[in-house]
């Protein structure tokens, strides 16, 4: 269900008020910035891009039929903005597992262990990045972003059978990739 907030300052934007595209900006930055970090993995494009999908939703905002919620929208931008992005430059890495790195420093594990840690998340995150492309992008919106099948089904344009196939496959693909390596 959509936020009766995000539907006002739809309304609000709509009805002239370009203050309230400012509001949308500050609510969903965070979340269209980590999204569009993991799908290129680089901080600068991410952040180049994550205004870029601010620009677009703000030229497409005043024709807003809420067919979805906005939050649903901004993610269907972002994503589709990344997939056209990562096919202009070839780049085959989508995924980035930052909040998976192992803290340094700490006192439970010796230099060894936080060593092999890293070279595991390498490995994980080489894998991921060979996963084919549908599949790479639902799980990275099904494990990192927390969404739900039917969440991702909207914003991607699929049904939510589809979505599910994807993550399925994707999740057997890295098990058995990286059961052997890891």
């Amino acid at each position: 269900m959509e936020r009766a907030e995000d539907i006002e300052l739809v309304e609000r934007f709509q009805g002239g008020d370009e203050r309230a595209f400012n509001e949308i900006v500050n609510r969903y930055k965070k979340k269209i910035y980590f999204l569009t970090l993991r799908m290129v993995n680089n901080p600068q494009d991410a952040e180049d891009l994550s205004q870029e999908v601010f620009i677009r939703a703000y030229k497409g905002l005043a024709k807003f039929q809420r067919e979805s919620a906005l939050f649903t929208w901004l993610y269907r931008i972002a994503v589709n903005h990344c997939i056209n992005f990562n096919r202009k430059k070839r780049w085959t890495r989508f995924f980035s597992l930052e909040e998976l790195k192992v803290e340094k420093g700490s006192s439970e594990q010796n230099p060894e262990e936080i060593m092999a840690a890293g070279e595991i998340m390498e490995e994980i995150k080489r894998t991921v990045a060979r996963l084919p492309q549908k599949q790479r992008i639902v799980f990275i919106l099904r494990q990192y972003e927390n969404m739900h099948h039917k969440e991702i089904a909207a914003i991607l344009g699929r049904n939510v059978g589809t979505v599910k196939a994807n993550y399925f496959q994707a999740v057997h693909r890295l098990r058995r990739e990286l059961k052997s390596k890891i």
